[in-house]
């Protein structure tokens, strides 16, 4: 491989380039990866390559894009005019001849490069020429015609691209598949189901996928036989993953019997797609699954329990928050017990919020016992205000907000001269939560914290109190030298509202992609 050709696919492997947003998981079927064998392999590629390739490959790693104050000095191709317009949108209408061109090259990588940029020039010039590619002599030409017709999504394409599915070559029938998902045309999904009975896999699987994006009803019946019926793995993976998508109720028992295929992968999707659907009859399946073996299929299953919100998977989630060994499971449980707010989990949640090694564990049960809101809680996060960590004390902070305790815990009081700025923030909104006057003179104090925004969220939480000498504090704050303090003071005196901000409240969110 040239250098020319191993930077360009360093682009491709990293930068996601080969096969769009929507790719097949073929990683899924492949060998085990082997990470500092690949990280070599890159290197040598790299080695000798053009500086401006090998600036476009450095900024597909880092994954930011434009030449923004985040660039670092020097490096390679940093001033190349050809490398600001790769980067730069949108392009100039003169490039069209040359990218058209290019899709007719005889190097496959000068194809997909081509294929990417024509397709994103808004051009009838552009529209007609990939779509006059689509009939090239060269199989490689007619597929990154289509390639670039899925990505520029113009309807225009919508005939020609039907017409490919029955093209002599495997990999252009799949590009037009592919490429039809993303043209909101309901005409496509009659030649897309047909397309499912393909004798070639990456066929079948494309049709499966963009069925899944055009999320027409009229496809659930064949995708649920690829699911059940297709020996290749990649297709029932995309099966699975476009019912999902789809939200298809009637898939439910289908998806729920492949949670025991001989794929990992495909297990996980349909984790993953009857979580999407939140219905109730998947939890005896999904709580199978917390057993997988494979720790991905057990963390998609946990997520998708508490996605779900149904109470009776309380003791499922219990159970994998107690036993499970990985830390990143248990996060999961903790944060599906918290969607779920079953008040079954306020025990293991709290012993999680002691005892557990995890930092994150601890703080998102710290999260899900404030979202439960139950009031036996109010002792477990008080406690939870000694933790070593400033994340969990924040958390155990604003939980004790969020509940509502009648009366403010010493602990909490206490919380508002903490050593961390976000946990003294976090503890004076939930003091103003609460409401308690004899948390008065400690917000009195906090009104002059160093930090600016604990001393702004001091005196909102004062505001919230019917307290004369709370109303006192506001006029001291008027003299302040700060026009926002004062400002704010203000609004209190007068009766308006006033925002902590950055309003304090953690949202852990921990869901795994499919």
């Amino acid at each position: 491989m040239t250098s020319k050709l191993g930077t360009l696919a360093i682009l491709a492997l990293v930068g996601g380039l080969t096969d769009g947003g929507w790719q097949v998981r073929r990683a899924a079927a492949g060998p085990v990866l082997d990470d500092a064998a690949a990280a070599r392999e890159l290197l040598a590629e790299a080695h000798g390559a053009p500086a401006v390739l090998c600036a476009l490959a450095a900024r597909s790693v880092q994954q930011r894009y434009g030449f923004g104050p985040w660039q670092p000095p020097g490096g390679e191709g940093d001033t190349s005019a050809a490398l600001h317009w790769a980067l730069e949108r949108p392009r100039g209408e003169a490039a069209v001849p040359v990218l058209l061109d290019g899709l007719g090259n005889d190097d496959p990588c000068v194809r997909e490069f081509a294929a990417r940029l024509v397709a994103q020039i808004e051009s009838r010039i552009a529209t007609i020429g990939m779509v006059r590619a689509l009939s090239a002599p060269m199989a490689g030409t007619r597929r990154a015609a289509a390639v670039a017709l899925g990505f520029a999504e113009t309807t225009q394409a919508l005939d020609p691209l039907i017409a490919h599915l029955s093209d002599d070559d495997a990999p252009v029938r799949a590009a037009a598949a592919w490429a039809l998902g993303g043209l909101d045309e309901r005409r496509a999904v009659p030649p897309l189901r047909h397309a499912l009975a393909d004798g070639v896999w990456g066929v079948r699987a494309a049709a499966a996928q963009s069925l899944g994006r055009l999320q027409d009803t009229a496809a659930v019946g064949a995708l649920i036989n690829a699911l059940k019926n297709d020996s290749e793995e990649r297709v029932r993976l995309a099966a699975a993953e476009a019912l999902g998508r789809m939200e298809a109720k009637s898939a439910i028992p289908a998806l729920a019997d492949a949670l025991s295929d001989r794929s990992t992968s495909v297990r996980r999707i349909c984790a993953w797609a009857l979580g999407q659907m939140e219905a109730a009859e998947a939890v005896p399946g999904l709580a199978k699954a917390t057993d997988d073996t494979d720790r991905e299929v057990r963390e998609m299953a946990t997520w998708a329990l508490g996605e779900m919100g149904v109470r009776g998977a309380a003791p499922v989630l219990i159970r994998r928050l107690q036993q499970d060994a990985d830390p990143e499971i248990r996060v999961r449980a903790a944060w599906a017990l918290g969607q779920i707010e079953d008040h079954a989990g306020i025990a293991s949640l709290g012993v999680a919020l002691r005892d557990d090694k995890s930092t994150e564990v601890r703080t998102t049960a710290a999260w899900a016992l404030g979202q439960i809101e139950d009031k036996e809680s109010v002792p477990l996060l008080a406690a939870a205000l000694r933790d070593s960590s400033a994340e969990v004390r924040g958390n155990a902070a604003w939980a004790l907000g969020q509940i509502g305790a009648e009366h403010a815990p010493d602990a909490l009081v206490a919380a508002v001269k903490d050593p961390s700025a976000s946990v003294r923030q976090r503890a004076a909104w939930a003091l103003g939560h609460i409401e308690d006057a004899a948390a008065v003179p400690t917000l009195k104090d906090a009104i002059r914290d160093a930090d600016h925004e604990v001393s702004k969220t001091a005196l909102w939480a004062l505001s919230q109190m019917d307290d004369e000498t709370a109303r006192a504090a506001f006029v001291d704050v008027l003299r302040s030298s700060d026009p926002e303090m004062r400002a704010a003071a203000a609004r209190a005196l007068g009766g308006g509202h006033i925002n902590p901000w950055p309003w304090p409240q953690p949202r852990p969110m921990p869901r795994p992609f499919p």
